[in-house]
């Protein structure tokens, strides 16, 4: 039997972890017959009943009790000054006790965060991997994003020493790829992010009751942190709701894929949606796994969306989409399907007049054909490189 720990896992309430988890899980299983796997996550009850429903497969576990106990926002910063001040403190070793454990017993130990490594210093991650490594010679760095200007200067030195010493990363775009092996780091290896494996579980139910074209939408509070001001992003969603009412018979679907207390994309989408209370060509969707949340998204004929695994899943399933993006995940992710992220992928820094996501729309669509073809053309062979990532994994177990 092999024994494989995933961590930095939040939690299923975000729906692109999940696809994450489910998926990279069936890439092993490809390669093994007999594994055991030990997960960390913030909510291990709510995942141990989103995801063992079906099959006991997964052991969930809290990797410390500091989130329990002061909150996600205080436990970052408390492991970051930790992590950063007192190195030589076995602080590291008390709290994340239980953890340390099972990484004892590990075959390979799997960073599953995604961009987790993508933002600040990353000072707490790197003190833990740190520590991982004490305990476990084949370490992961799974499926990952980077912004390049966080690994390049002094204040990111700790960050890249840690990346360095990885067994294997594996990175999901080719713009994190390139700066990392500008960097020096030969550790790095190119695969497509494993959720484009991700199935879909769809009812035969229609999703509103007249038979019209549907747009997906998706907002989440996060880029909203991310825009230039003066609510702009909000004002332009709302432009471009009324716009699509106004000018076509579309439905229009919001389509939430985090419902995390921290940031619930329902949430974001109800601010939308109060300024238009009566009309009956727009749902909310916000009920259903990850896969149920794909069968949504497939049925669209376009879709607008800020979460970078909602556009994963509109991709795999051939729906031309417009990306809000925030990071250098939706540029990379995009450049690699399409040749270039312009026309594909609108920057929430960029938005600045009301009419700036209707205009990027319109461009979209008046691709449609040539987007469809093309997703149509690159999509198998880019979801069969993702499982390819597996026997780069058993390469590494094996050796």
């Amino acid at each position: 039997m092999k024994k494989i720990v995933m961590y930095n896992h939040a939690s299923t309430e975000n729906h692109g972890c999940e696809a994450i988890l489910r998926t990279t899980t069936e890439i092993i299983d490809k390669q093994y017959s007999d594994i055991q796997y030990t997960v960390t996550s913030n909510l291990p009850d709510i995942d141990d009943a989103n995801m063992n429903s079906y099959q006991k497969k997964y052991d969930f576990m809290l990797m410390d009790n500091l989130f329990k106990l002061i909150g996600e926002k205080k436990r970052i910063f408390v492991l970051g000054a930790f992590s950063q001040i007192f190195h030589a403190i076995p602080f590291n070793s008390i709290i994340f006790k239980k953890f340390y454990q099972k990484v004892k017993e590990a075959d390979v130990c799997i960073s599953v965060g995604g961009d987790t490594y993508s933002y600040g210093k990353s000072a707490a991650l790197t003190t833990v991997d740190k520590y991982v490594r004490k305990r476990c010679k084949k370490t992961v760095l799974w499926g990952c994003s980077i912004n390049p200007e966080m690994l390049k200067g002094k204040e990111y030195a700790y960050k890249l020493w840690g990346l360095r010493r990885f067994s294997l990363i594996t990175v999901r775009e080719s713009l994190t790829y390139e700066a990392l092996r500008a960097l020096g780091l030969d550790n790095v290896r190119l695969y497509p992010d494993p959720a484009f494996t991700l199935p879909v579980e769809s009812t035969s139910e229609p999703m509103f009751d007249n038979e019209n074209d549907i747009v997906g939408i998706n907002i989440s509070p996060l880029i909203r942190s991310f825009e230039s001001g003066n609510d702009i992003t909000l004002k332009c969603y709302v432009e471009l709701v009324r716009h699509i009412l106004e000018t076509t018979n579309h439905n229009i679907a919001f389509i939430s894929h985090v419902r995390s207390a921290a940031s619930d994309d329902s949430d974001a989408a109800r601010a939308v949606m109060e300024h238009y209370p009566d009309e009956k060509r727009i749902k909310l969707f916000e009920n259903g796994n990850a896969m149920q949340m794909k069968g949504y998204i497939s049925r669209c004929r376009y879709f607008v969306v800020a979460r970078t695994h909602a556009s994963i899943a509109a991709y795999s399933t051939g729906v031309p989409t417009l990306v809000v993006g925030y990071s250098v995940k939706a540029r990379g992710i995009a450049k690699d399907i399409f040749g270039t992220d312009e026309g594909y992928v609108i920057p929430v820094q960029s938005l600045s007049e009301e009419d700036s996501l209707v205009r990027a729309y319109e461009e979209l669509v008046s691709k449609e054909d040539e987007i469809r073809k093309t997703l149509s053309e690159v999509m198998p062979g880019y979801i069969e490189r993702s499982w390819k990532a597996g026997e780069e994994l058993k390469k590494l177990i094996e050796g």
